[in-house]
């Protein structure tokens, strides 16, 4: 058994805004997955990869869960943590949804993570715990709240207990499998929310053109595609005041969680209803 350690994949499900990124993210200590108060800013799986001395889980951030149920990477998981609004238990256990994905892992560990659990007194996680546990079958129920930490490492641990016993999956300072492209391209989509109101925001997609290294600063060309052209002009804001927001926001960002600089040069264009066109979603990679 040298060498050996729970190590596996454990997929994230959960209804919009259920909390399932500001999980990982606390999960991992790193903003790998966006997160605004907006519910479906997660609009493809995001990965995040947790590594300690006896454990590794590679973390799958998912859509909201009536995209994600179908998900063809449900059946290669060895474990489902499912996310459920702890002032909500007997709806959010009840949904079709649900079902669907209890059925999928009825021979695979579930471990239920009860968020927003600051809203009650710590007196009453365990009946919280207790209450889902008659509505459903579960290996572990953890009531947790990201933002303060609180039931994050208990989580942590009844994950790690259902996964295989195997070698490490990744080198050790592995923290997702994607490229740092995907990543600042999340990270400017993730920016919009700030800036912009919502309905703009989740209509406008980013695409990189560019990812290269230049004078020893990597360079990154995107373009905005806003589905409106009445969009264009509030993207770019007075004098492109708004443009360079989203830029300056986004090279912060990169800088905490890649380490280094980058040059951004974003553009705005047009493509037109966008969001209703499966040709469109399917080369931006989305989740429809």
């Amino acid at each position: 058994m040298t060498g050996r350690i729970h190590a596996g994949y454990a997929v994230i499900a959960g209804a919009a805004n259920s909390g399932k990124s500001s999980l990982i993210n606390a999960m991992t200590g790193f903003a790998l997955s966006p997160v605004t108060e907006h519910p479906g800013t997660t609009r493809v799986p995001v990965t995040a990869v947790l590594s300690r001395p006896d454990v590794q889980i590679c973390l799958i951030d998912t859509p909201p869960m009536e995209f994600a149920a179908t998900l063809d990477l449900m059946s290669w998981m060895d474990a489902l943590c499912l996310v459920v609004d702890c002032r909500s238990i007997e709806t959010g256990l009840a949904s079709r949804d649900v079902d669907r994905l209890m059925e999928e892992f009825s021979e695979r560990p579930v471990v239920l993570a009860l968020t927003h659990s600051d809203h009650f007194p710590g007196a009453l996680h365990r009946a919280l715990a207790v209450r889902a546990g008659y509505l459903r079958e579960f290996a572990a129920v953890c009531p947790v709240c990201p933002l303060l930490g609180s039931g994050v490492d208990d989580l942590r641990k009844a994950i790690s207990a259902q996964l295989p016993v195997r070698r490490r999956l990744f080198p050790e300072d592995c923290r997702t499998l994607h490229s740092d492209r995907f990543l600042v391209s999340e990270m400017i989509r993730t920016r919009l929310y700030e800036v912009l109101p919502a309905e703009i925001a989740s209509g406008t997609a980013v695409q990189i053109e560019e990812y290269s290294l230049r004078d020893a600063k990597t360079y990154v060309r995107a373009n905005l595609l806003v589905a409106r052209h009445s969009s264009k002009g509030m993207v770019i804001g007075r004098k492109g005041q708004t443009l360079q927001r989203i830029v300056e926001t986004t090279v912060r960002s990169a800088l905490d969680l890649l380490g280094r600089q980058i040059s951004l040069d974003l553009w705005v264009k047009v493509r037109e209803s966008w969001p209703d066109n499966p040709h469109d979603l399917l080369e931006f990679g989305y989740v429809r």
